[in-house]
């Protein structure tokens, strides 16, 4: 009787030991887990290298007002970079390449303001801001939002 309570004692040393290693490997994987996490954190972005993107304007004014041809001019900084003559209807994003329909500007990284406005009928103005980062920016001038003066 005592050597089976002699073995069982080493057993549950044994289990005891085993637990303890097990234990230690959780820590040492849920540690290494963490610092995968936190080394994400704030690399949201991949540096990509680029220095500059693409800004991208289009409107559905022309569409949506009834007030004969006219164009949306755009401003970016307070500089003149072209007008819309036509509006974009098509369901998708439009290609970056400039058209009728589009105004595209390559930009350096960086934040800008930017100003579009109509002159037909009532005048209307719509106003904001954009940062060029890694991607392309698209800007939509939907008439709903243009401030009727």
């Amino acid at each position: 009787m005592k050597k089976i309570i002699f073995n069982d004692s080493i057993l549950i040393t044994k289990t005891i030991t085993a637990m303890k290693i097990t234990f230690s490997m959780l820590k040492m994987i849920s540690f290494f887990i963490l610092l995968l996490i936190l080394t994400g954190i704030g690399c949201e972005e991949k540096e990509t290298g680029l220095t500059s993107g693409k800004v991208i304007f289009y409107t559905n004014a022309q569409a949506m007002v009834n007030c004969g041809p006219f164009n949306v001019t755009v401003y970016v900084d307070n500089n003149d970079v072209g007008f819309i003559s036509n509006p974009y209807v098509a369901d998708n994003l439009p290609d970056a390449i400039n058209t009728t329909s589009t105004i595209v500007l390559e930009k350096t990284k960086g934040k800008y303001s930017y100003t579009a406005k109509m002159d037909c009928g009532q005048s209307g103005t719509w106003t904001g801001e954009f940062e060029i980062r890694n991607n392309n920016v698209y800007i939509f001038l939907d008439i709903k939002d243009c401030i009727l003066k």
